[in-house]
């Protein structure tokens, strides 16, 4: 670039009023590659650009901010040929060019079209011998040259044969190649939109809808190579500037040049840090906002956790400050960090200890006399009880329950359950609305964003005369092997041509009932086997309106139900429970609660299967299992290992000594089972 002496004014004038602002590249952070040129462009790819052509408000009327030398001339990148400004309107003879030519998108009159940061006025002819064609190094035939642009062919454009590119002066082209960088992520999406016109760029671009790299090899070279050769300017730095003031975006090339290697270059494989970018004192890590959790944190003991800092130009020391009302739990390692430490990075401790069961959440201030915003940490720690249920020892008639003890319990509350209707299956309702709740769908239930209309009359109206509509009801468990839908419901209008109310679950239509100017009750029947937890629908189509009154969902399944064993619950000192005087071959259910301290979880349920021999229920996943088309899928098993497969009544379903490591057993219905392994081995499946 040109770095005569006169510019020194300008420049000081530049570096002091020139200010990027504050987090304008905050999200570059830590990235680099594709994913650092896509958070580039979105925060650059709104432009609020002027109308293209001379006058009021046109591109023209920016050039005098943008393109202007010292001596009030224009500024030409393509010519020596001197020209001056009329006002805002044209100046004869020159153009306005598109750095990077429009016809390589077609030619739309987009954003792109109207970009000031790539249009320059341009010497008429030195524009037309540019054209649209490739921007490169002419290394043979010069068939144009005006001692600013030349133009010619090129053997350096990755191909074999020679091909007709233009090239721009020395002291150019290192903005020519920020221009480029600018456009190929500003206009990202052209990629994916498939924009670009490979007739134009497939010398220049990779033929691909992929928004990175988007420059071939030999172009992403070239302009690396002119981007290092000629640093940003004067020129450029004002330019930016203004055309920020009137578009609103910057081209973040010319205020860091080096997010070019970051993206494309020798630091595409490194981190990029927002602090490299701008003059102000910066830290770039950690950001405002984030949050660090301690995890595995126990009652009555000290947890801790690093946290890196590092920062840019700071000669002030950083201060660290907790805010919150829980705030003397946590313990800082340092309250100061010197300039020097936090530029070089460095890391502090944050420790926390509690002796209540609770979740404590405070924030952490970073400040600096120089640093214009402070950096404020959310930091989160949740404790966890020493309380744990160890392994249940199981004999024919009795088991022993066993845990750790809770931090702070006085005692432990022992419940122990037995089953009700064991083997009995029942009507078990699961939705049971009839819409009182309304102008407001009921809790749990959503409904389409169009043609919905729920009423203060206890119904719901589906569909209008140009949009469908739908409700759906909150997540459903089907534990077994068939359910009933009933609607009530009736045509909205008589105007309303065959309205039809459709039933879905999941992605299949279960069934449609076609309604009537009056109320009537529709019931279908659904096998359920092939669903777990599964969201139903109602549904309307536009200008076949209907009105619906009422939704009832009822499952047949198990209706077994867990019953307190007598004198129970129980208080224990310890650490065991014993539960004895049981009968042989059942199932029973406990749970424990530590009383008296911060710790009040109730623990479980856990089942136990009294089995003729004596068991040891171990809590480890020794064996893998999985559901696939109603059968239990049982993997690492040892050959000759004896597999017994038992229902919750009791029921033996499989027992068989294994001769492979995986076997398959099949299920009608879903609900728990438990697999006996040896006769020394339990693990309950929850077949839901």
């Amino acid at each position: 670039m040109k770095k005569h002496f006169t510019y020194l004014l300008l420049l000081l004038s530049v570096l002091l009023q020139a200010e990027i602002p504050a987090n304008y590249y905050v999200t570059t952070d830590g990235k680099n590659k594709g994913e650092l040129k896509t958070a580039l462009y979105n925060i650059i790819k709104n432009a609020n650009v002027l109308e293209y052509g001379g006058g009021e408000g046109k591109t023209w009327s920016a050039f005098p901010k943008t393109d202007m030398h010292p001596d009030s001339t224009v500024w030409d990148m393509y010519s020596n040929q001197l020209y001056h400004f009329n006002g805002i309107n044209a100046v004869s003879g020159m153009n306005i060019e598109h750095s990077l030519p429009n016809s390589w998108w077609g030619g739309t009159k987009n954003q792109a079209y109207k970009d000031l940061h790539h249009l320059n006025p341009a010497d008429g002819t030195a524009n037309r011998m540019k054209s649209n064609w490739t921007m490169g190094i002419v290394n043979d035939s010069v068939t144009f040259d005006n001692g600013v642009i030349k133009k010619g062919y090129s053997t350096l454009c990755g191909t074999d044969s020679l091909r007709l590119v233009w090239e721009p002066a020395d002291e150019y082209k290192g903005d020519f190649a920020r221009i480029y960088m600018y456009m190929v992520t500003c206009y990202e999406q052209f990629c994916t939109q498939d924009t670009w016109i490979a007739a134009y760029t497939a010398i220049q671009f990779n033929n691909s809808t992929d928004t990175y790299p988007v420059f071939r090899d030999w172009t992403a070279n070239m302009l690396l190579e002119w981007n290092r050769q000629d640093p940003v300017s004067v020129k450029e730095l004002n330019r930016n500037e203004e055309v920020y003031k009137i578009q609103g975006n910057r081209n973040p090339f010319i205020d860091c040049s080096l997010l070019a290697e970051y993206i494309w270059g020798n630091k595409k494989d490194d981190i990029f840090s927002a602090g490299i970018i701008g003059t102000k004192p910066y830290i770039s890590t950690p950001a405002t906002g984030k949050q660090y959790p301690f995890s595995d944190v126990t009652i009555g003991k000290t947890a801790s956790i690093d946290i890196p800092i590092l920062g840019y130009r700071l000669t002030q020391p950083v201060k660290l400050e907790l805010q919150g009302t829980t705030y003397g739990k946590f313990t800082l390692s340092t309250s100061s960090i010197s300039a020097q430490n936090v530029m070089q990075g460095s890391k502090f401790t944050v420790s926390y200890y509690s002796e209540k069961l609770t979740t404590d959440t405070i924030l952490l201030n970073i400040t600096s006399l120089e640093l214009a915003d402070t950096i404020q940490l959310i930091l989160t720690a949740k404790t966890n009880d020493t309380f744990k249920l160890l392994d249940t020892k199981i004999t024919k008639n009795s088991f022993t329950i066993n845990w750790n003890p809770s931090f702070d319990a006085l005692y432990y509350k022992v419940s122990v359950f037995t089953l009700k209707n064991i083997g009995e299956k029942g009507n078990v309702v699961k939705i049971d609305e009839d819409f009182t709740s309304t102008p407001n769908l009921p809790k749990g239930w959503t409904k389409s964003s169009t043609g919905v209309d729920v009423s203060q009359y206890g119904e719901v109206k589906l569909a209008s005369g140009s949009n469908p509509g739908s409700i759906t009801t909150p997540s459903i468990a089907f534990l077994g092997d068939s359910a009933t839908i009933s609607v009530r419901a009736k045509s909205y209008n008589a105007s309303d041509k065959s309205p039809v109310v459709i039933i879905t679950c999941g992605n299949t239509e279960i069934a449609s009932f076609s309604t009537s100017i009056n109320y009537q009750t529709f019931t279908t029947k659904i096998y359920t086997k092939d669903f777990t937890n599964e969201n139903i629908i109602f549904s309307a189509q536009a200008g076949k309106r209907i009105v619906i009154d009422s939704v009832k969902i009822v499952s047949y399944e198990g209706i077994e139900t867990p019953v307190l064993l007598e004198d129970y619950p129980k208080t224990e000192t310890g650490y065991s429970h014993l539960v004895d005087n049981l009968e042989e071959e059942h199932t029973y259910y406990f749970t424990v609660q530590p009383q008296g301290g911060s710790n009040t979880t109730i623990y479980g349920p856990i089942t136990v299967y009294t089995s003729a021999t004596d068991l040891t229920h171990t809590y480890p996943n020794l064996i893998s299992w999985q559901k696939e088309n109603n059968k239990i899928y049982l993997k690492n098993i040892n050959i000759g290992d004896k597999i017994m497969l038992v229902d919750l009544s009791g029921k033996i379903l499989y027992k068989q000594k294994t001769s492979q490591k995986e076997i398959q057993i099949p299920l009608n219905n879903t609900g728990c089972y438990i697999l006996v392994v040896n006769s020394d081995y339990v693990k309950i499946l929850n077949y839901n």
